[in-house]
């Protein structure tokens, strides 16, 4: 149990370094053609520590859940399993179609997200970025990742068991499409936007702008907001304003942690008051 609880927390560091130095070399990339030039440094910090919270629970929730599917992967769950057969190509293929079915169950969970406002609550915090940054790939509650596992990684991984090198490299795709699309850079595709996501479809789903609001879910691929009617195809230099709507604001990593449970006991007095004035 020592040797598993040390390996967790070397791989915790491992990635913290990792991560670092990825930052490192986005925010000089974002000074190329930066949507806004100013740097808020407050606001690095606070992502950096929420961030670390996030990828601690990531990792131990990883751990679990490799544990789990390796010891049932032999169970009656599964329903299709590919061999890549020692091909690269077909191996890269396998991941590209364990990619697409990934974003199609990330996309109604994304979707749940900002349709109920149990999940708004902790999703809320992602949002609540002012100024979109390469950091801000991972400020997310630390709750994210477990409601990701329960609705997208089980779902799919018990319908579908990809080759190990194939899973490797959505792993390693999926990583660097969700850095890349909360950099702060004017980058786009214009008519191609639909094809794959980027920064600048990406920051039209993080604007509070109404005519943005519940739109670009997907995380890669563009192509299921454009099949089930929530693609907003961004104007030429389109770069609008991120943040919550309403002027709501996140200043302190205090808040940021807590962030959710304030809004759910907010609900839950809320629904009380209600009951209680119709009784």
């Amino acid at each position: 149990m020592t040797v598993t609880v040390l390996h967790v927390l070397f791989l915790i560091m491992q990635g913290s370094l990792s991560l670092f130095c990825i930052f490192v070399l986005g925010f000089a990339i974002e000074r190329i053609r930066p949507v806004d030039p100013s740097i808020d440094s407050p606001g690095l910090v606070r992502n950096g520590v929420i961030g670390f919270c996030f990828v601690f629970v990531r990792e131990w929730t990883s751990f679990l859940l490799a544990l789990t599917i390796v010891s049932s992967w032999t169970g009656v769950f599964i329903f299709i399993g590919v061999s890549d057969g020692g091909s690269i190509l077909k191996c890269f293929g396998l991941g590209f179609a364990w990619l697409a079915a990934r974003d199609f169950f990330y996309y109604w969970l994304h979707r749940m997200q900002h349709a109920s406002k149990w999940l708004w609550a902790e999703h809320a915090l992602h949002h609540s970025e002012e100024s979109m940054n390469v950091t801000t790939s991972i400020r997310h509650h630390y709750l994210e990742f477990p409601l990701t596992v329960l609705f997208v990684n089980v779902p799919l991984l018990y319908l579908i068991k990809p080759p190990v090198l194939s899973l490797t490299i959505v792993v390693s795709i999926l990583s660097v499409t969700e850095i890349s699309n909360h950099m702060n850079l004017r980058l786009g595709l214009g008519r191609f936007a639909w094809i794959i996501a980027t920064p600048q479809n990406h920051r039209i789903h993080h604007s509070p702008q109404p005519e943005h609001i519940d739109k670009n879910f997907a995380a890669f691929f563009p192509i299921w907001d454009v099949l089930f009617g929530t693609y907003y195809r961004p104007n030429r230099g389109e770069y609008p304003s991120t943040g919550l709507a309403g002027g709501q604001r996140v200043t302190t990593t205090r808040q940021a942690l807590l962030l959710p449970f304030t809004m759910w006991r907010k609900m839950v007095r809320g629904d009380r008051n209600e009951q209680s004035a119709g009784s």
